[in-house]
């Protein structure tokens, strides 16, 4: 509950404060307009591109730019109003937190953006899900875009850093929400991902399989098997390795050979989970002590980078 409070505070409550007093305040010079206009704009665009827009739905950022722009109408109108005398510690308190704002989005939007930028050494895989409406919680190669990216370079995290360019998938409908609630539930069962068909995204041999530990009650967390039911697939060149899949759901086992499209398993909420998704990530090498011990690889969904934010409706995975 305190996670869902802090999102919906720096998500929706921060950005509609800004809009209505964007609106309602004039600006108190035309430099003052320009600079509340920048400042709410980028930290809309920022929000955009590294909020979690599965609550409230991912067309929630397009509105905000909507309402900031049509308050930037608003406050240009009010600066027409000569009668107005706005004082120096008004005009100088406006300045300094607007560029103070526009300074933060500065900041971040350049590392924001690169992460966006699909590797050169990015693995190409047959998308994991059978056809249906999902969203990438997690994707892209900087701390803001990707949870998983902070194993990339901390050595405590060794054993998990084949997880760095991780993707998290999950489902939603027409409408954007992701659980038979806005809010969601305790019932994995209520996630729109939880029962969805697994699919191999390549050919290859199943080298680890784990598919009897339990389903999760949402936010509850397995902290000592954080895969839960787990797969890895030897695709050749790189493993590949899917997460918190569905209790007594697993198709195959170790040993068995598998093609690209064919049913692995179903999509549960085992493990480190949080709520029902799909973890997928590629890496190459692992370790029997530590099976995500091997070397992090980007990973691109038929051509498609997965980024944060980024939907895949009716794919299919011939």
């Amino acid at each position: 509950m305190l996670l869902f409070l802090a999102v919906l505070a720096l998500q929706i409550l921060l950005p509609v404060a800004l809009i209505v007093g964007h609106a309602l305040v004039r600006p108190t010079s035309a430099l003052g307009l320009w600079l509340r206009t920048a400042s709410l704009l980028g930290l809309c665009v920022l929000l955009a591109l590294v909020g979690f827009w599965a609550l409230p739905p991912w067309w929630t950022p397009y509105l905000l730019l909507v309402l900031s722009a049509l308050a930037t109408w608003r406050a240009a109108r009010l600066l027409r109003d000569r009668d107005a005398r706005p004082g120096r510690w008004r005009r100088g308190g406006e300045y300094a937190l607007s560029t103070a704002l526009l300074a933060l989005v500065l900041l971040a939007l350049p590392g924001v953006i690169g992460g966006r930028q699909v590797p050169p050494d990015a693995v190409d895989i047959a998308f994991p899900l059978e056809p249906g409406r999902y969203l990438v919680m997690n994707g892209g190669h900087h701390p803001l875009l990707n949870a998983h990216f902070m194993t990339l370079d901390d050595p405590e995290l060794a054993d998990y850093r084949g997880q760095s360019f991780a993707v998290d998938l999950i489902g939603i409908d027409r409408i954007g929400w992701r659980a038979t609630t806005p809010l969601g539930t305790e019932d994995p069962a209520d996630y729109l991902i939880f029962g969805k068909r697994v699919l191999a995204p390549c050919d290859g041999i199943i080298i680890h399989a784990v598919g009897d530990r339990p389903d999760l009650p949402v936010p509850e967390l397995d902290t000592v098997n954080r895969g839960g039911n787990e797969l890895m697939i030897d695709c050749g060149d790189v493993k590949v390795y899917l997460a918190h899949l569905r209790q007594g759901s697993l198709r195959v086992d170790v040993g068995d050979a598998v093609t690209a499209g064919m049913t692995l398993a179903e999509v549960g909420n085992s493990g480190h989970s949080g709520e029902p998704h799909l973890h997928i990530h590629v890496q190459r090498g692992t370790d029997p002590e530590a099976p995500l011990r091997g070397e992090p690889l980007p990973v691109t969904f038929d051509g498609v980078f997965p980024l944060k934010n980024a939907r895949f409706v009716n794919t299919t995975n011939d």
